[in-house]
Parts: C-alpha cells; sequence; structure tokens
C-alpha cells in the first residue's frame, strides 16, 4: 500500500482482512462516516436496479445532475457529478493550469497531492493550535495576492471547525483573481448554509460528497457547484460515464428520499455529540480540540502516542484515526467520529481502560 492510500481513514476493509476478522466485528471510529448507518430504503433500490448494469451509464448522469440542480435551485449547466469529490479535488488544479496553491491546514491530504501532481508550487496557510485551530479569514485575505488556488475545508478535516459561508462568499468576491476550492463534504452534519445557496462566482467551486452524510463511501457520488463559466474550465476534461450506474441511482433516490434523514443526523449529532465530547475531555491526559462536526479531534498530553494508541484500541476492535501524518500535526493527535451511542459509549471505555494503565 502506498503512503498516500494509507493517509486516509477508514480503509476497514484491508484491517480486517489484516486482522482476519469480520468487518462487522470492528468498531470504525476512524472514518467520518454517518452514525446513522445507511438511509432505508436504499439497498433495495439498488436491488432493483441492479439489472440496469448492463447498460452503460448515462454518460454525464444528466438525470441525477438535473435532479441535483433543481433540489438546490441550480441550473444543470452549475453542477457536475463525479466518482466521488476525489476526481474533482483531482481535476481542478489541472484544469486550471495555475502556478500556486494556498491550503489551509492541518486538513485532508489530498489538497496537496493533487496540487502537486498538477506541477504546482504549494504553501500552507496553517491554523494555530494555541488558538483551537480556528480559521482567521482576515489574517488569509492578506495573504493572497492573486493567481493562487486556494482550498478550504468547511467544515474541516480533521479539526472539526466551522466558518460562516456568507464569510467565505464574501472573501471570494473580494479576491476575484484568487480561485476558491471549497469541500463542504461536512457540512451537511451542521446547521450552516450551502455556499450553492449564494450567487455563484466563476472563481468559487464548491465540492460535496453524498459518500459521508449517507454512508455510502464505496459508491463514489460527490458533484462540483460553480458558475456555468467556472465549470466550463473543468467539463470540457471531465471523462464520459465517470459516475456508474449504481451510484446514479443511489444519488436520484437519495435526491428524493434522503432530506429526512439529513435532519435526522444533524439532530443526532446536536443531540449526543455533547456528552461524547465530554467523555472525551474526561480522559487522563487528552485534551479536545473545539469544533463542532461528528468528528473530534484529540491532542495527547501523557506519555502515550497516537500510533500505539491506535493499535491498543485496534486489539479491542475500534478504529480511530492517528492523526499524525497531516501537515501541522504531530504524533500526539487522534480523531474519532461518532458512531451510534453504544459505539461511542464502547469507544470511551476502551480509551478509559488504556489511558489509565
Amino acid at each position: 500500500m502506498s503512503d498516500h492510500q494509507d493517509a486516509h481513514g477508514g480503509n476497514i476493509l484491508a484491517t480486517a482482512r489484516q486482522l482476519g476478522c469480520a468487518v462487522d466485528e470492528l468498531v470504525d471510529m476512524s472514518s467520518n462516516l454517518t452514525p446513522l448507518g445507511m438511509v432505508p430504503g436504499l439497498t433495495e433500490a439498488l436491488a432493483a436496479g441492479l439489472g440496469e448494469i448492463r447498460f452503460l451509464p448515462e454518460s454525464g448522469s444528466e438525470t441525477l445532475v438535473a435532479r441535483f440542480a433543481a433540489r438546490h435551485g441550480l441550473r444543470p449547466a452549475q453542477v457536475l457529478a463525479g466518482n466521488g469529490t476525489t476526481e474533482f479535488i483531482h481535476g481542478l488544479p489541472a484544469a486550471l493550469g495555475m502556478r500556486r496553491a494556498l491550503i489551509v491546514t492541518p486538513t485532508y491530504s489530498d489538497y496537496q497531492v493533487a496540487s502537486q501532481l498538477a506541477g504546482m508550487a504549494v504553501a500552507n496557510f496553517p491554523l494555530r493550535p494555541e488558538e483551537g485551530f480556528g480559521l482567521d479569514l482576515a489574517q488569509l485575505s492578506a495573504q493572497l495576492t492573486g493567481g493562487e488556488l486556494v482550498f478550504i475545508c468547511n467544515p474541516n478535516n480533521p479539526t472539526g471547525g466551522l466558518v460562516s459561508s456568507a464569510a467565505l462568499h464574501q472573501l471570494a468576491r473580494q479576491h476575484p483573481d484568487t480561485v476558491f476550492l471549497v469541500d463542504e463534504s461536512y457540512l451537511p452534519f451542521v446547521r450552516e448554509p450551502s455556499l450553492a445557496t449564494f450567487p455563484l462566482l466563476a472563481n468559487l467551486f464548491v465540492i460535496g460528497s453524498f459518500s459521508k452524510v449517507y454512508g455510502i463511501p464505496g459508491l463514489r457520488l460527490g458533484f462540483l457547484i460553480s458558475s456555468e463559466d467556472g465549470l466550463q474550465r473543468l467539463a470540457v476534461r471531465s471523462k464520459p460515464w465517470g459516475v456508474n450506474r449504481l451510484a446514479q441511482l443511489a444519488g436520484e433516490f437519495l435526491i428524493q428520499h434522503g432530506d429526512g434523514y439529513v435532519e435526522e443526523t444533524i439532530r443526532f449529532v446536536e443531540q449526543h455529540r455533547p456528552a461524547f465530547v465530554q467523555g472525551l475531555a474526561t480522559l487522563p491526559g487528552v485534551e479536545v480540540v473545539p469544533g463542532v462536526s461528528h468528528f473530534i479531534l484529540c491532542v495527547l498530553h501523557g506519555a502515550q502516542r497516537a500510533g500505539e494508541l491506535r493499535e491498543k484500541m485496534l486489539a479491542r476492535g475500534i478504529m480511530i484515526r492517528d492523526c499524525s501524518n497531516f501537515s501541522g500535526l504531530d504524533d500526539r493527535y487522534f480523531r474519532v467520529s461518532m458512531q451510534s451511542v453504544t459505539k461511542n459509549g464502547q469507544c470511551l471505555a476502551a480509551l478509559a481502560d488504556i489511558l489509565q494503565t
């Protein structure tokens, strides 16, 4: 496995194979998926449509894009569907032909990988641990000279920090010569409007994921939203049949049936996050980084290190994320993502037992 492939959480299939156990025997707190599992009825809808894999999928996911656009008050020409958000994270730097990237860190590693593969010079805008990893948009604005591609994850992975979408939109308007890629993969878990609800700008690209909030990472489905002028540069480079037929069918089903589920997910996080965070904060030698999302970044202040803690938790069948390979973090940081109340309790009990010994 390459270093880049190993840089992500949630590799539950490989972990189960490595441990010689069934996937269902593991509690995965390392990925940032919904705590509620898949949307009811989705499995049945996919089973009913399975025969459609005999045909090519729609070349540009036209039906899916039209339904997504209508659901969000957009025009189809303002939306692209892709093979997960990864397609757009890698495709946009290559399509834009820009020379510099500025990445708000610590954050998702693929932004840097994609920029380097596109031949861009990469600089970081580091968030400070002493400031709770908060993003000061005024300080970021002062760093922008024009001609750069700026990556912002909102809420940010792994810190869980959130900035106002209205403020991000204003920042993009103030810097028309800078291009902004805002990753909203985790925005459906919190009550904050998407940038897709603001006037679309040619220098602002918004990506959203169905993988995380709907718990379908194996299907690979993401969306890119921008003005028609902004998307044109990428649309001409899009591959035909970029989204497989089952992912198209899943997306169409979720747009029609997923709203109540998303609201239920938000309520679950609002209801159970405080107790889970409190449980983490009372563990010996653990400090919780302030955030709003369903995943929580923690820092160890004792002798224990994140890699060692991860291995000890894995021995108990619980996966957590060692965050030492995030730019700007060290071997004291780990991340846990909320799951069911029962699994959250299992995680806290195992952490307490390990950290108290």
